[in-house]
């Protein structure tokens, strides 16, 4: 075959191809026939689904991905979230839920709050929240302290108290209490912790982790 040729031969498969999309794009030959949503547990789908601002029978080719991704990310539960097409027809929409490690009782209902010290929604709290009691200015550094335990050692504590914004203290279900003080060397502080409340002693203090008292 001949330059010539070749060359015209790929001209018209490009025509053809930016017909074909052009025709995608003007006219629904790709409608949205179905959703598939992941990563959500605490949000109905329908609730999801709304936020996209896509309807069935849209438009695949032309939903915008980049806005109905920001429309799911302002749903209280929603960390981040990315939109996608699936072709032929099915829109996805992959989440990442936050994660409620604190809460307080307000008289409006229990105010959940995220891993950044952030509330974010008034629902009812998991098992593995922790109540912060106190005067709060701030719950990033409380949340840090939280997120710093083992798990196990997470699951002992009911509840943070602030007497101030270095004055932390953690009490176990058992009634025992932990005084940690201000949250800094939180990696240290929770070793520390994980140690002591495995011997006797009611009211331990971390707040020196190389200095550990009990009385």
């Amino acid at each position: 075959m001949s330059r010539k040729r070749i060359v015209t031969a790929v001209v018209a498969l490009i025509l053809a191809l930016l017909l074909v999309l052009g025709l995608v794009w003007v006219f629904p030959v790709m409608r949205v026939s179905g959703f598939e949503i992941t990563g959500s547990t605490r949000m109905p789908e329908e609730q999801v689904v709304g936020a996209t601002g896509v309807a069935e029978g849209d438009n695949l080719a032309r939903v915008d991905a980049s806005r109905a991704a920001r429309g799911v990310a302002e749903l209280p539960w929603v960390h981040s979230a990315t939109v996608s097409r699936g072709w032929p027809g099915t829109l996805r929409v992959e989440i990442i839920e936050r994660r409620a490690v604190l809460f307080t009782r307000e008289a409006d209902g229990e105010h959940l709050i995220d891993e950044d010290g952030v509330p974010f929604v008034i629902d009812v709290p998991s098992a593995d929240s922790v109540e912060v009691t106190g005067d709060v200015d701030s719950f990033r550094g409380i949340a840090d302290v939280v997120t710093a335990l083992p798990e196990h050692v997470r699951l002992m504590v009911s509840s943070v108290d602030a007497a101030g914004p270095h004055e932390l203290t953690l009490h176990l279900d058992d009634g025992r209490t932990v005084y940690w003080g201000a949250s800094e060397s939180n990696h240290d502080k929770a070793l520390a912790m994980q140690t002591v409340i495995q011997r006797e002693g009611q009211h331990w203090n971390v707040s020196n982790p190389e200095m550990v008292t009990v009385r």
